[in-house]
């Protein structure tokens, strides 16, 4: 059972869907792509793919999973955002050479009673403020991440504890930061 706050920022991520190949790639085969949504919709209970947020494409190997592209849709749906010919490059080139399974996790923007929110015009900042914070989060897990759009400071900054730390022991003072803000 989820529970929904009664905010307007309400993002809850979806279990991965299993993101299948074809011949050793992703394609935007029509019919392989409508199946795709309908198996993940009917294994939500609910038309996941016509609702807007941030997802994730990464892959799962012996390691874990690990994230390779971290994207957003709100003008459009999941549906027609995440498998788009710019989209499959990067997640192609992710896969390419690699053992392990594709996945899709997204995370679904909902009105504060739990509904799925539709794609507008509008912009929605909170959506571009997650995608941010998403890509931040995956490139401290893989700094192989596809993003190019917002990564450059993100990949040259160094603050010990936060981002690019340095290998080797940490110093008193990054042990005392990195407890400050959640991330020891």
């Amino acid at each position: 059972m989820q529970i929904f706050l009664d905010t307007p920022l309400n993002f809850y991520p979806s279990q991965s869907i299993v993101v299948p190949k074809s011949k050793g790639l992703i394609t935007a085969d029509k019919s392989d792509l409508k199946a795709f949504w309908d198996e993940a919709n009917r294994e939500f209970g609910e038309d996941l793919s016509e609702a807007i947020g941030c997802y994730i494409f990464s892959i799962r190997a012996g390691k874990g999973v690990k994230p390779w592209y971290v994207g957003l849709a709100q003008k459009q749906t999941f549906r027609k955002e995440c498998f788009t010919d710019h989209k499959l490059k990067h997640y192609n080139y992710a896969i390419a050479g690699r053992k392990g399974t594709p996945l899709l996790t997204l995370i679904v923007k909902r009105t504060p009673g739990g509904k799925l929110i539709a794609p507008s015009s509008k912009k929605h900042s909170d959506i571009e403020f997650l995608e941010n914070m998403l890509i931040g989060n995956c490139l401290s897990r893989n700094d192989e991440l596809s993003n190019v759009r917002d990564t450059k400071l993100l990949k040259e900054m160094i603050v010990p504890g936060l981002f690019n730390t340095p290998q080797g022991k940490q110093s008193s003072q990054v042990i005392e930061f990195r407890e400050l803000i959640g991330t020891a």
